[in-house]
């Protein structure tokens, strides 16, 4: 398992090299940004920011091949401190499924947790309004300990999930969230424990977040 992981590292560091920092160079590239603000950071179902709001931004370059990467960056974490991360992956058609499959690595510089430390594999299937999406860690504390699951549905504004985790110690909590979009820059959502949670806050969290492409 080790070798993979080096492995799945490895790849990102190459695949961000390649398409994030020369973006420009690439024909058939394009690059978008956004920035954010949000009440809480609302992190599968738990409130990583314990109250206090959250100041996001990304920058991503999308390749016409389906090819993606980019940098995601955020205030929030009352734990880890200010945190940015680094993804690559490829989304596409696959028969009448849309499918994506990306790795995701979680930087905290101020608790010197660096690139390649704190990784996940995500993959996604979809169809029509329902996706699932499958998050295994595999690098870092959790690594072959830890994966989070979510199956959701989508109809028009309105959105409802289910996100279930999964820990070999047993604890499986799982969670409800409900989503409004009211425009392409305001959405609002609530989410709850329901499942096997003892060790969790059990009120609702509710979410309201603002997000603004940038555009050159």
């Amino acid at each position: 398992m080790r070798n993979t992981q080096k492995m799945l590292a490895t790849g990102l560091v190459a695949l961000l090299s390649t398409t994030v920092l020369v973006p420009a160079a690439s024909a058939g590239t394009d690059v978008s940004a956004s920035v954010g603000v949000a009440n809480m950071y609302l992190w599968r179902g738990y409130d990583l920011g314990k109250g206090s709001a959250v100041v996001s931004g990304d920058l991503k370059a999308t390749h016409s091949s389906g090819a993606y990467a980019g940098i995601w960056g955020s205030s929030g974490d009352a734990t880890l401190g200010s945190e940015y991360d680094l993804y690559a992956g490829w989304g596409g058609k696959v028969g009448a499924l849309d499918v994506d499959a990306s790795l995701w690595s979680y930087v905290y510089p101020s608790s010197d947790i660096g690139a390649g430390k704190l990784v996940d594999a995500v993959v996604s299937a979809g169809y029509g309004p329902v996706k699932g999406t499958l998050y295994e860690a595999v690098k870092g504390d959790d690594a072959n300990e830890y994966r989070y699951m979510t199956l959701g549905y989508t109809k028009g504004k309105y959105s409802a999930m289910y996100g279930q985790h999964s820990y070999k110690t047993g604890d499986s909590p799982g969670h409800v969230q409900l989503g409004y979009q009211y425009n392409d820059n305001l959405s609002f959502a609530v989410s709850k424990f329901v499942v096997d949670d003892n060790n969790v806050d059990k009120d609702p969290q509710f979410l309201v977040s603002y997000s603004l492409p940038l555009t050159k």
